[in-house]
């Protein structure tokens, strides 16, 4: 459990900002028109095998990112439930709200951009070519860019593909990805040898409330620190 707190704790962060629905296309002639209010829903796979199986069963399968105005809501729940982190930010002002449920406790913590760059610095160097190659994924055209990751373990290459349809400004500040000019659609995060591999199964058009982007009232401000320390202390659970 304890590795797997960690990973929720680091995968979630770099990542946060991705989430919309709709069906599958394959033609261009089904390619949706741009979007600037929704959600994305995401399935999440390992393709690198998790050894522990325990913790494969706790880790999620799915992902849901709310967009709208520049703000992005997007949530996770990790130990069959027992845990969820969500990530609010407004990719206008560049500041991240990191929130944990746990049970009935209820924090959030906020990060600077200063901050944000001193996450993003425990993640392994990403070097992102941007190519020409396009496919459709969930409805939306997507432009492909190859991706070399400096693994500790095992330096790896990838297909990213992102889609320049949905928008939302500078939606990969707070990234390793931060290079990349769209909305991922297909991309992997790796953290403490688990790579979780995100695809964009669905995008939904719908009118989200503005409430949605904001912190909830039962959550209480804690410092970086002691968000850190709460996540630490659920090891033992």
């Amino acid at each position: 459990m304890f590795i797997t707190l960690l990973q929720v704790k680091y995968i979630l962060k770099p990542i946060l900002i991705f989430s919309l629905p709709l069906l599958f296309a394959g033609t261009c002639s089904d390619i949706e028109p741009a979007v600037s209010e929704g959600i994305i829903t995401y399935d999440i796979s390992y393709p690198r095998p998790i050894e522990d199986k325990w913790m494969e069963k706790l880790m999620p399968t799915e992902m849901e990112m709310q967009f709208k105005n520049n703000n992005i809501n997007t949530e996770l729940t990790f130990g069959l439930g027992l845990i969820k982190i969500g990530y609010i930010t407004n990719t206008e002002d560049k500041h991240l709200h990191e929130m944990l449920k746990f049970m009935r406790k209820r924090n959030v913590s906020h990060r600077s951009i200063k901050e944000v760059d001193d996450l993003l610095r425990q993640i392994p160097n990403h070097k992102i070519d941007l190519l020409t190659d396009t496919k459709t994924i969930a409805g939306f055209l997507c432009h492909k860019a190859l991706v070399k990751v400096d693994s500790p373990n095992d330096p790896y290459i990838y297909d990213l593909w992102y889609t320049k349809e949905i928008k939302i400004k500078e939606p990969n500040w707070c990234t390793p990805f931060k290079s990349v000019p769209g909305v991922l659609m297909e991309y992997r995060v790796e953290r403490f040898n688990v790579i979780m591999h995100f695809t964009a199964v669905e995008v939904e058009k719908s009118k989200i409330k503005d409430t949605e982007f904001l912190v909830p009232k039962k959550y209480k401000e804690i410092s970086i620190d002691a968000m850190e320390k709460n996540l630490e202390e659920l090891k033992d659970i």
